[in-house]
């Protein structure tokens, strides 16, 4: 009986394993598409030869093509927002939750209500009164649109993680920093902000891939003028560059090859701190 419980574990295991290999090439497949189409030659990622999976003849020159100063150009663009974010949305989301965390005001859960509520308003609500604000104050075709939101947090939802998680440390820290002469500015700064670099891990991560790929805001607010062109970000150039100017000299295997690069990033630094991700969440939910 022992012997055919553990076949049977054994068994159930090899299915398990079997069954989630295989789940995963099917959530890999567009992105080994996209890399093996990347190496391919010009005339092979047209399908001239016909259509293939695996390159006939690796070509990693390809990736050299792609670093032309256009290129170079959207990418210092995307790295000064989001580098302006992950500096600007955790410290302000920091500062506005400690004030509901710890502050003691008339109306505190009202206002806080209040923040939470826009999380429920679509993006498409607010957007053109948004585009309006910054036009009348000359900014759009500008990065100013993509980086000054951060100011006031990055959204609610940061607002409230961060929230939660100052809300499950001890008062007493407060207090004892209080007796010693400490301020509420130095007690945030030199207390609450240090213990919640697990929640301000996950926002500099969450902010990083947001900012990275951000396509519709820089649209709306950056556009295609020949003055906004020099502000373009990495998503909205190479949509321009690749869907707008209708090249046909710039071959499938390029454009592969770029989404390659683009996407790396954000794989990797996903791999890295998927548990920091994960933990962020987890220990708002769970501490009190």
């Amino acid at each position: 009986m022992k012997n055919a419980a553990r076949v049977k574990k054994h068994a159930v295991t090899a299915v398990t394993y079997a069954g989630l290999i295989l789940l995963s090439l099917f959530f890999l497949f567009p992105f080994l598409f996209m890399f093996f189409k990347s190496v391919m030659g010009d005339l092979e990622s047209y399908g001239t030869y016909g259509v293939h999976f695996f390159p006939q003849e690796w070509h990693f020159e390809n990736y050299l093509k792609i670093f032309d100063a256009d290129f170079i150009r959207y990418f210092r663009n995307t790295m000064i927002v989001v580098v302006c974010n992950i500096v600007l949305i955790p410290l302000a989301a920091s500062v506005c939750a400690y004030g509901f965390a710890r502050g003691s005001f008339r109306g505190k859960n009202f206002w806080f209500t209040v923040v939470l509520g826009t999380v429920m308003l679509p993006g498409a609500v607010t957007q053109v009164p948004v585009y309006i604000l910054f036009r009348m104050f000359n900014l759009t075709g500008t990065l100013a649109p993509l980086i000054i939101p951060g100011i006031f947090g990055g959204g609610a939802l940061n607002i409230f993680l961060t929230r939660q998680f100052i809300r499950s440390l001890p008062r007493e820290m407060d207090e004892a920093a209080t007796i010693d002469g400490a301020g509420k500015f130095t007690i945030f700064a030199r207390i609450i902000l240090p213990l919640c670099k697990p929640i301000l891990i996950y926002m500099v991560i969450n902010t990083f891939m947001t900012s990275w790929r951000d396509f519709d805001s820089a649209l709306v607010y950056i556009g295609n003028t020949s003055s906004s062109s020099e502000w373009h970000t990495l998503a909205l150039g190479i949509y321009y560059k690749f869907m707008i100017s209708g090249t046909n000299d710039v071959y499938p295997n390029l454009q592969m090859a770029t989404g390659v690069v683009t996407v790396l990033p954000v794989a990797v630094l996903f791999l890295i701190f998927q548990r920091q991700l994960i933990d962020g969440v987890v220990m708002t939910g769970t501490k009190e």
